[in-house]
């Protein structure tokens, strides 16, 4: 698969292979470009060669290709051999790895015009140390309920008469 095997070269070969007129789509990091220079800024620390910079040596596996010529899902996993952080928490040199899929739509040139990924973001953190919830939020502070808003105030669920005084 062409695709993958680009990200070891460049930005350039990667964003080759888009259409003029494309759309993609990182749910995870709620990345929606249809710009080819904001394409390849994103795109361009997947190419990295030097080891020393913190950026990590990144390896792409394609582990499943479901699909054909005009559409498909691509199932990879990937590591960044060497990475400094991830998603802003450093790594404390501990090895980390993801996996994820990528849902193509082609054009008749076979360029990609919809790209749609996710990705899973929970493992690598666990991995670096990052103890999280279950219930959400980072272990060791307790969960907000339902009824709570971000802010803290309590408030009923829909149908509930709410909080009775005491």
């Amino acid at each position: 698969m062409n695709w993958l095997k680009a990200f070891r070269e460049s930005a350039e070969k990667v964003c080759a292979l888009y259409a003029d007129d494309f759309l993609f789509e990182d749910l995870i990091l709620d990345q929606s470009i249809t710009d080819k220079a904001e394409l390849h800024r994103v795109f361009a620390p997947y190419a990295n060669t030097d080891r020393a910079n913190g950026i990590g040596i990144n390896r792409f596996r394609i582990d499943e290709y479901i699909g054909d010529s005009h559409s498909g899902i691509i199932r990879w996993s990937w590591e960044p051999d060497g990475a400094a952080a991830f998603l802003g928490v450093p790594t404390g040199g501990k090895p980390f790895s993801t996996s994820g899929q990528t849902f193509h739509i082609y054009d008749e040139d076979g360029r990609i015009r919809r790209e749609s990924t996710y990705w899973d973001a929970v493992a690598p953190l666990a991995a670096i140390g990052l103890a999280l919830s279950v219930h959400g939020g980072v272990a060791g502070r307790p969960p907000r309920s339902p009824a709570e808003h971000r802010d803290g105030a309590s408030v009923a669920p829909a149908g509930h008469p709410g909080p009775r005084a005491a």
